[in-house]
């Protein structure tokens, strides 16, 4: 993975400028941490365009991309052969009115990850990821991927995130 240079503008705020730069900074830190602990991780890609600005607030994306990365690199690398073969994708794209974030993977598909023991914490935390949703005027959606694993959707819409951002 390439150095990740910020911006002047991420510099004086102390924050990533863009979602690309937010999204490698968050794959480097799973990196560094999967090297400190000597553990495999599944192939992580990054396919966010450039110009993608974040919102306003950041602190709010960032939390919730988070989450789902960390959710599916967990979901990837289940096993050692797993992480080995498996892989994580980060893309983004801009539709006429709202920008899209998606995580997918290749673990197994959303029926295979619900567990009775899991479901309590779950709960607590899409609780607590629907107020970060809420302040970002964001849905999420969850698909199961064709070729397997999952892929979660983050959709924002463009101006609401533009009139965060004035």
């Amino acid at each position: 993975m390439r150095p990740i240079i910020p911006s002047s503008e991420a510099v004086r705020s102390g924050r990533p400028a863009t979602l690309k730069s937010l999204v490698e900074r968050l794959v480097d830190g799973l990196q560094r941490e999967a090297a400190d602990c000597d553990r495999p991780l599944p192939r992580l890609v990054v396919d966010v365009a450039a110009d993608h600005r974040l919102p306003a607030d950041a602190a709010a994306l960032r939390s919730l991309v988070e989450s789902g990365l960390r959710a599916a690199v967990h979901a990837a690398a289940a096993s050692a052969t797993m992480a080995r073969t498996g892989e994580v994708v980060i893309t983004s794209v801009e539709y006429p009115g709202r920008l899209e974030l998606e995580i997918a993977d290749t673990g197994p598909g959303r029926e295979e990850r619900q567990t009775p023991a899991g479901r309590f914490a779950d709960a607590m935390q899409a609780a607590a990821e629907h107020r970060l949703l809420d302040r970002l005027a964001a849905s999420v959606r969850f698909d199961d991927c064709p070729e397997g694993g999952m892929a979660l959707t983050y959709s924002m819409p463009l101006a609401a995130a533009h009139r965060a951002a004035a």
